[in-house]
């Protein structure tokens, strides 16, 4: 769980990204939002690397709602409250939601929703169907994320990968399926924690 912290924190806002600025990358970045919102549910395949650290996660997204795994980490959230369970050590963090987050880890519900941001994007490539774009912080952007490259399949407008430079260190996220949400989607049950710590941080 603290991981799963850790790089929330670490991504924070940086999923925040233009999608009203003008040219080809503001474009491909619009046509990706708008591929998202188009589907009432969905859920989402990913990897994380950060230096020697390697985790598998998915998340399902559906209205406001969401369910995220993280290596053995889970996160339910019901559009207001969001529970993280940590099962090796038994606890249970309860934090309210931010709603404004774009972050993919602390909310994907508005991850690839990249309107109104703090970035300057840049179309750095676009071939056989598959666009670069780098994402600049403004000057007044306080994100701590630094740069962020999106790479988009333009065929599918679906993300594939995203590159964050955070003063150096360098976290890359791997989109793998990206598919209609297949069932309903998993809540939060009390009753499979029992004996856990809970935390409320609310």
């Amino acid at each position: 769980m603290k991981r799963l912290l850790l790089f929330a924190l670490l991504l924070a806002g940086t999923s925040a990204m233009a999608g009203t600025a003008a040219g080809r990358a503001g474009e491909i970045l619009e046509g990706l939002a708008a591929g998202f919102r188009a589907m009432k549910g969905y859920e989402v395949d990913f990897a994380v690397e950060a230096g020697e650290y390697r985790a598998a996660g998915r998340y399902a997204v559906e209205g406001q709602g969401y369910f995220l795994t993280l290596g053995d980490a889970e996160v339910f959230c019901d559009g207001t409250v969001r529970y993280e369970v940590d099962h090796a050590r038994r606890e249970v963090t309860i934090v309210g939601v931010d709603t404004a987050s774009r972050n993919i880890l602390n909310n994907p519900v508005r991850a690839f929703d990249f309107l109104d941001s703090e970035y300057l994007p840049e179309l750095l490539s676009e071939t056989e169907g598959r666009a670069v774009v780098r994402l600049t912080p403004t000057a007044e952007n306080s994100s701590p994320a630094g740069t962020v490259t999106v790479t988009v399949s333009t065929a599918a407008m679906r993300p594939e990968v995203l590159d964050y430079d955070y003063e150096g260190e360098r976290v890359r996220i791997t989109i793998g399926r990206v598919a209609p949400l297949g069932g309903p989607l998993r809540t939060f049950d009390r009753k499979s924690c029992e004996g856990y710590e809970f935390i409320d941080f609310r």
